[in-house]
């Protein structure tokens, strides 16, 4: 976020209106399904690297969506706010199956630093399920609230059912509130409704008015969401980012997921993981062989998700490798039937979302 200069600061200082800083890994989705919900109730502004003068002065209610390591201005905005509202999603990796995990404790310095000097007046939001996150509240004078699966979080989403979308239920204080992510799927989704609906009662709003406001989310491109592909398919669109962990994850969506004649397996390059890369491809390929009829892979490193879904068990028949997007893109189009549901996903450096934009239907 650029620094704010002095007449947005004067505006800003003059209007005070709560703000909600959203950081962490999820921090886009989570930003995203809070504005889609809160807009349908409220003017609000969602924000991201910078703001002027103008979006203090005509909304009620700002959203940031921060990567808090580098924003300049931030300090500011919390302390002449009113109401500040600080949302930490997941900083440590997200495991497929189990509901913990913990942060490298270095990753969120920055933010318990900011929690530290928030104002008792505020309110801190907390991911129950990543340890590290959770202990900020200890840092803080600051009240706090916290949402995940685990017991203990006040905002705990159980009873998770897949069919064309996710159904669960959300358990606060003892009532319980329905929530439909319409053609949606994965941790990241369940926790963005989670953050959702927590600001929604932290308002005051209606809490069956906002799970309904959430059937008509639609999350960000690229992020577990089911489109229409050509010949009558489905893509289930994961390729906006990957982790080793995500990539297992939406390979167990897929298996779960009925209602379809065959299932694809589209899977880029998981960059990042460092020494343990060809581990963690093969790993994933393991997990191929009980969710996709066919395999195609792209990149280097995912040549090891091919190896390991043939030590597996998968024919070799049914594995396509390619060096390039276009060629994969190519050969998928040629591949798909009518009733095929095709999963797509690598990290963004691949950019498999040009394979999603090739085979969705116009």
């Amino acid at each position: 976020m650029n620094k704010i200069n002095f007449l947005s600061k004067i505006i800003f200082s003059l209007k005070n209106p709560p703000i909600i800083v959203v950081t962490g890994k999820g921090r886009a989705s989570a930003a995203e399904a809070i504005f889609q919900v809160l807009r349908l109730h409220l003017k609000i502004k969602k924000i991201k690297d910078k703001a002027n003068s103008l979006d203090f002065f005509q909304n009620e209610i700002l959203v940031f969506e921060s990567e808090v390591e580098k924003t300049d201005s931030l300090d500011f905005l919390i302390k002449k706010s009113r109401f500040p509202i600080l949302v930490v999603t997941a900083k440590g990796e997200i495991p497929p199956q189990e509901n913990f995990f913990a942060a490298d404790i270095k990753e969120v310095e920055k933010i318990v630093k900011l929690a530290e000097n928030f104002p008792p007046f505020g309110l801190l939001i907390l991911n129950f399920d990543d340890e590290t996150v959770r202990e900020i509240k200890n840092k803080s004078l600051a009240k706090s609230l916290t949402f995940g699966f685990q017991e203990g979080a006040d905002f705990q989403a159980t009873d998770i059912k897949l069919n064309t979308g996710t159904n669960f239920k959300i358990n606060y204080k003892g009532n319980i509130v329905p929530v439909w992510l319409k053609k949606l799927f994965g941790k990241e989704q369940i926790y963005s409704a989670l953050t959702a609906v927590l600001i929604g009662e932290v308002l005051k709003l209606n809490l069956v008015k906002v799970s309904e406001s959430l059937k008509n989310y639609n999350s960000l491109p690229g992020k577990m969401r089911l489109i229409e592909g050509i010949k009558n398919s489905r893509i289930l669109d994961d390729s906006g980012s990957a982790t080793a962990f995500s990539m297992i994850e939406a390979l167990e969506i897929l298996a779960k997921i009925e209602g379809f004649n065959r299932k694809i397996a589209v899977l880029g390059d998981v960059i990042g993981i460092g020494k343990y890369t060809i581990e963690a491809h093969e790993t994933i390929g393991e997990k191929v062989k009980d969710s996709a009829d066919l395999l195609l892979t792209v990149g280097p490193r995912a040549k090891f998700i091919g190896k390991g879904a043939l030590q597996r068990g998968m024919s070799q028949e049914k594995i396509f490798q390619f060096e390039e997007i276009e060629k994969a893109a190519r050969s998928l189009k040629d591949e798909i039937k009518e009733g095929d549901l095709i999963l797509v996903d690598g990290s963004k450096e691949m950019k498999m979302g040009e394979i999603v934009e090739r085979i969705k239907k116009m």
